[in-house]
């Protein structure tokens, strides 16, 4: 198996914390990623320091939901802004929306960077033989 499927069909496999090369699951929990794909073999985590790209696309979800909210609070209520529930609102996003967003955005950026980054032959051979 090569890589398989558009960009599209990676990023929505990554969204949904699938294998963005066939689709199999990715993860053992919600929090823990397998190392190595189930159904295709394929190895996760390419090299050293490899999710900083997923923990940079965690950081920029959570400061644009975050602006989203703050500011659509503040011009929803405005003049009379709610500044405590702006506060407890945007408190809420920035506390669970990269925790929510975490393992999400792991598989995610597995799935666009094997797009822009092919798999080299070698890591579709080691794949090949973990499966069998």
């Amino acid at each position: 198996m090569s890589n398989e499927g558009s960009l599209i069909t990676r990023a929505f496999r990554g969204l949904a914390r699938r294998c963005a090369r066939c689709g199999g699951p990715a993860f053992v929990s919600w929090f823990r990623m397998a190392d190595t794909c189930p159904n295709c073999g394929v190895r996760f985590e390419r090299e050293e320091g490899y999710w900083v790209g997923a923990m940079i696309m965690n950081t920029i979800v959570t400061f644009a939901l975050f602006g989203i909210v703050f500011i659509g609070l503040i011009v929803a209520t405005w003049p009379d802004v709610d500044w405590t529930l702006v506060t407890v609102a945007s408190l809420a996003v920035c506390g669970l929306v990269p925790v929510i967003f975490y393992p999400i955005s792991k598989s995610l950026w597995f799935g666009l960077q094997i797009s822009w980054h092919p798999l080299e032959p070698h890591e579709i051979e080691a794949a090949r033989a973990r499966v069998g």
